[in-house]
C-alpha cells in the first residue's frame, strides 16, 4: 500500500511538471518547471519581465546576430558579463532555451530563465 501511495505521488507530481535542461556556468543541469506558463520571481522590477539570462563563453560573440538569429530582444548587460533577453519569438522562454542549449552549446557558459537565483517558480 506504501508503495502504491508513494508511486501515485511520483506520478502526479511529474505530470504538472517539465524537466528542462539549463546550462549553468558551463554544466548542463536538469531543472524542474512545474508549468509552462508559470509565474516566477524576475530579476527585473518591470511588468514586462521574461525572458533568458545568457551569459558567453568569450566576448567576441556577436550579440546582434545571436539575438537576430533567435528573434530576442536585448533588454540589459549587467556589469558581470551576463545579458539579459526579451524573448519575441513564437516559443516561451523554456522552449527558446531548449533551442538555444541544444545549438549554441559551444558558445554559451550560462543560460536560464529569468528568474532570480534560487528561486523555483510557484
Amino acid at each position: 500500500m506504501k508503495k502504491l501511495l508513494i508511486l501515485s505521488i511520483l506520478v502526479t507530481s511529474f505530470s504538472f511538471s517539465q524537466i528542462i535542461t539549463i546550462i549553468d556556468k558551463g554544466v548542463e543541469r536538469k531543472i524542474s518547471v512545474p508549468d509552462i506558463n508559470v509565474k516566477a520571481r524576475y530579476i527585473s522590477d518591470t511588468s514586462d519581465n521574461r525572458g533568458i539570462i545568457v551569459l558567453f563563453k568569450s566576448s567576441s560573440v556577436d550579440i546582434k546576430k545571436f539575438s537576430n538569429e533567435y528573434n530576442l530582444k536585448l533588454k540589459k548587460r549587467l556589469s558581470i558579463g551576463y545579458y539579459i533577453f526579451k524573448n519575441e519569438s513564437n516559443l516561451n522562454d523554456i522552449e527558446l532555451i531548449s533551442k538555444i542549449t541544444k545549438e549554441e552549446k559551444n558558445i554559451i557558459k550560462t543560460i536560464r530563465p529569468n528568474w532570480a537565483l534560487g528561486m523555483m517558480p510557484r
